[in-house]
């Protein structure tokens, strides 16, 4: 076999998750522009689907393989990045709107119950834009 070096050589797994890595922003080197759950959501997810993709083609091929490949893993991993944003968010939709939290959060102060955690910064917030949007009825208060 004596054909270019791109047709008798292949990528590695570790040039694999860093190619995938990078593609999704994420240089190895220097975090950027996300917050550190973002970084291991993305860094789990690029190593979970190469692992899985690796296994289900036995390797990588040679370079000029990977070349045609690579679009479809990105798009692979660009899927099951959105279905694990998603199920986050109906996750926190859901906790934050639950009576429970609603009711630790802003419950008024009962004889047996204390307020809840915000209920005074709610009360209070809500007093000073009440009295700001009192109509001024003599001239001496405008």
């Amino acid at each position: 076999m004596s054909g270019p070096w791109y047709e008798e050589t292949g990528p590695t797994t570790e040039e694999v998750t860093h190619n995938m890595l990078e593609a999704f922003g994420i240089p190895i080197k220097k975090i950027g522009k996300f917050k550190k759950h973002q970084v291991a959501d993305i860094i789990k997810v690029v190593n979970d689907v190469v692992s899985v993709e690796e296994k289900k083609y036995n390797g990588w091929g040679s370079y000029r393989g990977w070349a045609t490949v690579s679009p479809d893993l990105i798009e692979k991993i660009s899927v099951k990045l959105n279905q694990l944003t998603e199920a986050r968010n109906k996750i926190n939709k859901f906790i934050m709107n639950s009576d429970w939290v609603m009711d630790m959060l802003y419950r008024p102060p009962t004889e047996t119950r204390p307020a809840g955690r915000m209920y005074k910064l709610a009360e209070s917030s809500f007093y000073s834009i009440s009295s700001a949007n009192i109509p001024k009825q003599y001239p001496s208060e405008i």
